[in-house]
């Protein structure tokens, strides 16, 4: 679903042809064909985001960011379960790992989803650990504002990696925003 996600993205904001030109360009092992129910490696994901990068002349962390953000709302419409009985973005991303991801892995068995660790200090305040090798934590932030935004919500996030300077490990600390 990530993969298809991000083409949807891409011709809706720049038209089919941008995402014909990127496909082309990155040329993708798998061909650019993808499915919802397919594994692609990830690398042809970030290859596609430098593409489009390059010829948007948006920044990598900016095209990541926004599509992490867009790829929210996609997974709510397409699982609106997910998020029953949950009312805040806080509530939202304290069941990511605990729940979310094990109905990822239920629907998709080959799935590797990164981990999220939350510690919530006050009403205001998180913490939250991503951790995965494919180092995608724009992405990770994109889906946190985008859960922010579902939620009508305004959160300062304060970002640092953790260990080396791969990105396969961050923290993020949330500050929601009041008005």
């Amino acid at each position: 679903m990530i993969f298809t996600s991000f083409l949807y993205l891409v011709e809706e904001r720049y038209g089919l042809e941008m995402v014909e030109e990127i496909i082309e360009e990155a040329a993708p092992a798998s061909g650019g064909i993808y499915t919802t129910m397919g594994v692609y490696d990830h690398m042809e994901l970030i290859e596609m985001i430098v593409v489009l990068s390059k010829k948007t002349d948006v920044s990598v962390p900016k095209v990541t960011k926004t599509f992490g953000m867009y790829l929210f709302a996609e997974l709510i419409a397409a699982y609106p379960q997910w998020i029953e009985g949950m009312k805040s973005s806080f509530d939202m991303l304290q069941k990511v790992d605990g729940f979310i991801h094990v109905e990822v892995r239920k629907l998709y068995p080959d799935a590797s989803p990164p981990a999220f660790k939350c510690s919530r200090y006050t009403d205001n305040t998180m913490e939250l650990i991503y951790e995965s090798p494919r180092c995608l934590g724009d992405v990770a932030e994109g889906l946190i504002q985008g859960c922010a935004a579902y939620y009508g919500e305004k959160l300062t996030v304060q970002r640092e990696s953790l260990g080396d300077a791969s990105g396969a490990c961050e923290r993020f600390f949330l500050t929601q925003v009041s008005d």
